[in-house]
Formats: C-alpha cells, structure tokens, sequence
C-alpha cells in the first residue's frame, strides 16, 4: 500500500488554479464540479472501505483529488475520464504511482474486457466503483453496472441527493430506478453534502450513497426461477402513469381482460387500489410469477414493440 499523497490544505484555491492551467470551465460541459471539502473526501473513502487489496473503478476522475486517496490505499485503480484536458492531469498525478491506469473515454462505452484487463481481474468481477460523478451519467452508470456484463460488489457514488433518495425509497415512493437498485442489491444513504462542498457549487444538494451487489447466487435465489424480464415488462407499464391505479395501466397495454389482471394482482397480494410506487421488489416477484404461471410462455411476444430490457435507471 502506498503512503497518504499529501493533498494542499485550500483544496478550493488549489483546484481553481489547477483549473486555469488546464483550460477546462467547470460546471458548464460535461456537468463538471469538483470536490474541495476535506471532511467530504475522508467520509467518500471511508465509505468505500478499501482495503489493501481493493481493486477500484473511478468514474470521472477530475484533477485527481479522489484519485489520490485511492491510489495511496487501493492495490489497483482504474480511472476513466472524458475531458482528455483531464487525463493529462490525471496522469501528472499519477506520476511514479504502479497502480494507477487513466482511460481517456466515456464509461458507457469503454469496453468490458478493457476494465478488465486495466484492473487485472482474471474471472471474477472482485472490484469496486467509487467516483463523484457528473449528475447527468447518473442512471446510465447505474444501468451499465447493475445489469451490464461488468458488475461490481459495490459502489460508492457521490451523487444528487435526490438521486440518492430515489434508489433508496421505500414503497410508497418506488420509482424504476428504486427497484432496479433494490434488486440487484443494499442501498444506503450515507450522508448529506452541501453546494459549498464543490467548486463550482452545484444548484442542488448531493448525497454519498454505497449500493452493495448482491453475490450472483443470492440474486438468483430472489428470482427463485422467474424470469427478470418479466418485472420489467410490467414495471415499465406499472410505472408509464404514476397517477394511474396498477391495474388500468397494466390492462390499457397488455391483451389480457381486466379481470384477469385483477385476479393475478389479487393472488399476488396485491388490490384494485395498488399503485405501482406502492410494490417492494418482493411484491413485483410475485407479480410476475403469477403472469408466468397463469400465461403461456411466448405471451409476451409480438404483441408490443417496446424494449423491455431493463429500463434506463434514472427514469
């Protein structure tokens, strides 16, 4: 394990100069702002709970403030980074560090079996992300890393507190977005972070949240044989119309009569009054295992255009 890099004491003065010398406006492309609290930094490593032989995927990794930290207790961290001005400054701080490898590129697209190779993973997926992310990357990260083909044990994100609060609701407040991360895994809000706590301060106030993966054989025995494409073929309907009841939306899209989706829903604990933010992921099981027993298995062909893979998590 490396030693701590010394960061500056004025994070803030620092990062403004570091900024100038590197032309890059933050806060207007790419949704940039940096970190120039202290306290904020120490409490998004800590969350990470790195350990000597941690391998980890930044997102995003700016002027290197977080980057640091990591490199000085992590065995490997991978950084991808889009503002190729950025990647300079990335790789100047990690000038003499073994275990730092920068990217230039954009998350969503770099592919899987580069991560792989830059974090050394021989098989198992054994790495974590931290990162602070741009707001806007937000849902499609989530989606890449929760249902792509390159899945962590857990990520440590600072993010848009309303974000945070959306991936951690409860019934009653569900979203696609709560239930796509309460599926695949634990999700807990850490603590708050205030604008004054980036540069430029950002217009809304953000989160760190830490969402723990489910191990493969744990998410396989929640599904207990259903077919995950099923939630999301009725989530994505539940959800088109919020204000709607759970059966009409269902019953306006799907060829079925409406008494037979109040029996299913009726089976599946479920009432005439339920609404879609009202299911836990618990409840949308038994939702779709009810179609699944109750319909034939090539039901849901043909009878609609729409992607059903699972949805883009932020919406």
């Amino acid at each position: 394990m490396r030693r701590d890099s010394v960061l500056p004491s004025d994070l803030r003065r620092w990062t403004k100069l570091a900024l100038a010398r590197y032309r890059v406006v933050a806060g207007h492309k790419m949704g940039q702002h940096f970190l120039v609290d202290q306290e904020v930094l120490s409490d998004m490593v800590a969350a990470a709970r790195l350990t000597p032989d941690s391998r980890i995927l930044e997102v995003g990794g700016g002027l290197g403030v977080l980057t640091s930290a990591l490199i000085a207790r992590a065995k490997r961290v991978v950084v991808v980074e889009l503002d190729r001005r950025l990647v300079v400054a990335l790789n100047k701080i990690g000038v003499g560090s073994a275990n730092l490898t920068v990217i230039a590129g954009d998350i969503i697209q770099v592919p899987a079996a580069a991560i792989k190779k830059a974090l050394g993973l021989d098989g198992q997926n054994d790495f974590d992300i931290v990162a602070n992310l741009p707001y806007e990357i937000t849902g499609a990260l989530v989606q890449r890393f929760l249902w792509g083909d390159l899945l962590p044990r857990s990520l440590t994100l600072l993010i848009q507190r309303e974000v945070a609060e959306r991936m951690s609701a409860k019934p009653g407040q569900m979203s696609l977005l709560s239930l796509s991360c309460q599926l695949k895994g634990t999700v807990k809000i850490l603590r708050s972070v205030p604008p004054s706590a980036f540069w430029p301060p950002p217009k809304v106030q953000s989160s760190i949240v830490r969402l723990d993966l489910r191990p493969a054989q744990d998410f396989a025995a929640l599904l207990a044989g259903q077919s995950i494409e099923v939630v999301w073929r009725l989530a994505r309907l539940g959800f088109a119309a919020r204000r709607k009841l759970l059966v009409n939306n269902l019953a306006s899209a799907l060829p079925v009569t409406k008494e037979k989706i109040l029996q299913l829903m009726i089976k599946s604990q479920l009432t005439v009054h339920s609404r879609a933010q009202e299911l836990s992921p618990a409840q949308w099981l038994n939702l779709a295992r009810a179609f699944g027993e109750a319909l034939p298995p090539n039901f849901w062909r043909g009878h609609s255009s729409k992607n059903y893979s699972p949805p883009l998590a932020i919406a």
